[in-house]
């Protein structure tokens, strides 16, 4: 059967494709780099919990870091509507079409979001005073977020390949998921170990910004080595996940198209010096890259995703009618809102006592 039958007509766009695409990756870029440190950061004492024991450094360590965690999980959540509503004005059809025929385990999204806020606010109020229920509560947030991102990672891949929807045909009960799709699995060890990487980076900015902090160099250096250490680990990752592609894909992001290649080697050369500055300490200059490494892995994702739809959609086949009036309210509305995000993450990031009340 043809896949192109099975894939509906896209809506009429309120804009060109190009400025939904724009907004889409720069909100996505935002709102990866929160959730890479929140759940970078709940791995990291989650470690910590079962090396050290529940003593009075381990808590000056790890509390600072998880009053945190609350915070940059509701700037997350909300910083990851923008750019699902994105994806959904150009590749809607296509969307919603996948999170169908996976509605069963996607429609637990929500809920597993709202379980995992509970477990990230009650683990840091009860670090002290009740450690068990701490840890439990860590590891139920840390479970629910890879559950999150699993599905998101089989909802992407999904809407990227029409050609797997016929498994609709033998499978009408919304459990589909790309098991067999040896791809994913690097694709989700790639975020599972950038959000190590990213929350190493995220405890050394919070150190170097925190006053009144003993062993300050102390605490900043141990945050870059688990940001070298983890961003090595997932490059070697990324280079498994480069090879589990479709051939044809994987030969134009090295080397058959120019484009794609010349950004994924900006990507990987930035990273490179990522790694080699955060183990030499230099916390800003290891910030600086990975923000490049960032933007251009964001970049060759979206080039991914048109490369997999290359025989099934075309942004030349969306019909605009432009609504510049309420895009531009949208637009206003939109920089009001990131204003308020920024605000609130001032506040909350504010208080060196620790505390989130």
């Amino acid at each position: 059967m043809d896949p192109n039958q099975l894939i509906p007509k896209p809506d009429a766009i309120p804009a060109p494709p190009w400025l939904m695409i724009l907004l889409e990756q720069l909100l996505f870029l935002l709102h990866i780099l929160i959730v890479n440190a929140l759940l970078g950061s709940a791995l990291i004492i989650f470690y910590r919990w079962f090396k050290n024991h529940n003593n009075e450094e381990f808590f000056e360590l790890n509390k600072p870091i998880a009053s945190k965690i609350p915070v940059m999980f509701a700037l997350g959540i909300n910083l990851g509507v923008a750019p699902l509503l994105f994806l959904q004005v150009t590749f809607g059809h296509l969307f919603y079409s996948s999170s169908v025929l996976m509605a069963t385990y996607w429609i637990l999204v929500i809920p597993f979001l709202i379980i995992a806020y509970y477990g990230a606010y009650i683990h840091y109020k009860k670090m002290s005073n009740n450690p068990g229920f701490a840890k439990f509560s860590i590891i139920v947030l840390i479970l629910m977020v890879f559950y999150i991102a699993f599905m998101l990672v089989n909802n992407n891949s999904l809407m990227e390949q029409p050609e797997k929807w016929v498994k609709y045909f033998d499978n009408r009960d919304g459990t589909i998921l790309l098991v067999s799709d040896i791809s994913i699995y690097p694709r989700f060890l790639k975020f599972v170990f950038a959000s190590i990487a990213i929350g190493g980076l995220f405890t050394a900015l919070l150190f170097y910004f925190k006053k009144d902090v003993s062993n300050k160099q102390e605490k900043i250096k141990q945050g870059l080595k688990i940001f070298g250490i983890a961003t090595a680990i997932q490059m070697t990752i990324g280079f498994i996940y480069l090879f589990t592609l479709p051939e044809d894909i994987m030969l134009k992001l090295i080397g058959r198209d120019l484009l794609s290649s010349i950004i994924l080697l900006i990507g990987i050369i930035a990273a490179i010096g990522a790694l080699t500055f955060a183990f030499q300490g230099k916390l800003f200059a290891t910030l600086y890259h990975l923000l490049l490494t960032m933007i251009a892995m964001v970049i060759t994702r979206y080039l991914l995703r048109m490369m997999y739809l290359n025989d099934n959609f075309s942004l030349s086949s969306l019909h605009i009618e432009s609504q510049w009036m309420i895009f531009a309210l949208f637009v206003v509305i939109l920089l009001i809102g990131l204003y308020s995000v920024w605000y609130m993450i001032r506040l909350g990031f504010a208080n060196n006592s620790g505390r989130t009340e």
